[in-house]
């Protein structure tokens, strides 16, 4: 009875590890990428952008006093939290975070220039708000 206990105690939590590197290893990457399609289907509503991020990121708070700044109106999905929002993430295929999402494009990574260049040119706001 004792093996099956370790057995199963390994497996869990063996389980529960790779979910913390999983975070750990998106939150690593520093690279930015930007996708374009179609991600209607990921926004809450039109207009508004969907906001992946993971709470002990640096480029996750960056990302979100930006988005304030220029008051986008966002939704933030914290991968960290929710599986749902993880698996969102998989399907998405991002391999960083943070990921901003608009109607027509998938932004991973922070780099404030081109945040700033992409929400403008998806009409999330104007020149006069940079």
């Amino acid at each position: 009875m004792l093996p099956l206990i370790v057995v199963v105690a390994a497996l869990l939590v063996g389980l529960g590890g790779g979910r913390v590197y999983s975070a750990h290893k998106l939150a690593k990457s520093n690279d930015l990428v930007v996708t374009r399609g179609d991600y209607a289907l990921y926004l809450p509503r039109p207009g508004q952008v969907a906001f992946y991020s993971l709470g002990a990121c640096g480029g996750c708070e960056k990302t979100r006093k930006l988005l304030r700044e220029l008051g986008v109106d966002y939704v933030e999905r914290p991968a960290d939290t929710s599986t749902a929002h993880r698996q969102e993430l998989h399907r998405l295929g991002a391999k960083r975070v943070p990921v901003i999402v608009t109607t027509n494009a998938k932004l991973e990574g922070y780099d404030r220039g081109r945040m700033i260049g992409l929400l403008e040119e998806q009409g999330y706001l104007s020149p006069a708000g940079r």
